[in-house]
């Protein structure tokens, strides 16, 4: 209710959500032993991930699948290999920076 003399604002329009621009992924796998391996990749690693497990489940292409990790410490190189054989499923998560 407005009362005479009272200048009112109207109320600012809130922001909206951000839409995720999916260029960086969040790739969950879950091994059948329980085991979940996060790796954090751009959409082109996620989609050739993709590519090489939907290979191996055609009975194409290498047995494991080689992520490049971060080179946090001394070391000079730092991978990480999964078997097709011991993945039970895998999450693709996708953020903005």
């Amino acid at each position: 209710m407005e009362l005479l003399g009272e200048v009112t604002s109207p109320e600012p329009e809130p922001e909206p959500e951000p839409e995720p621009t999916g260029d960086h992924t969040l790739l969950v796998i879950k091994m059948i032993s329980g085991l979940e391996k996060e790796f954090d990749l751009t959409s082109t690693e996620v989609d050739t991930f993709i590519d090489w497990y939907n290979n191996r489940a055609d009975g194409r292409g290498k047995e494991t699948y080689m992520f490049e990790k971060d080179m946090k410490g001394p070391f000079t190189a730092r991978k990480d290999y999964v078997a097709f054989s011991k993945i039970q499923s895998f999450e693709v998560m996708e953020y903005s920076k």
